[in-house]
């Protein structure tokens, strides 16, 4: 598997307005360009690069199912590091080696935006996603 670098980490926001303004405002980030996931959110960074996904901690079937993780209120602390997210080439090949080590993955694709995700858990459960930039499937 071909990794080439971090992409981004998704924080799970107890207020998304609140904590895009701190990361905006306070930070320096920048708003990028966020395809419809199909749940609130937004993707800041610098220079046109993706660094941070927000994502509301509200219930979201859609979120829910594909960050494969369910957000509760007694969750504690600051904010939840959902997911960590790496860029790749090779989706075919990518997705036949996971098969082949028998592990479970979720993926989907956005065409308008040339992106194509596949979604799968490490063992201690944390969700890993691998993101193919200009592939369309």
């Amino acid at each position: 598997m071909a990794l080439t670098e971090l992409n981004h980490f998704l924080l799970v926001a107890k207020d998304l307005e609140k904590t895009k303004d701190f990361y905006c405002d306070v930070l320096g980030f920048e708003q990028v360009f966020r395809p419809d996931f199909g749940f609130p959110g937004y993707w800041l960074g610098v220079n046109g690069k993706i660094c941070v996904h927000l994502a509301s901690k509200d219930p979201n079937p859609i979120k829910d199912t594909f960050l494969l993780k369910i957000h509760n209120e007694k969750e504690q602390g600051s904010g939840v590091v959902d997911h960590v997210a790496f860029l790749a080439e090779d989706p075919a090949g990518v997705q036949k080696r996971i098969k082949q080590t028998g592990n479970k993955m979720h993926f989907r694709n956005f065409p308008d935006a040339k992106l194509y995700q596949i979604f799968l858990k490490d063992p201690d459960d944390v969700t890993i996603e691998l993101n193919f930039l200009g592939v369309e499937i």
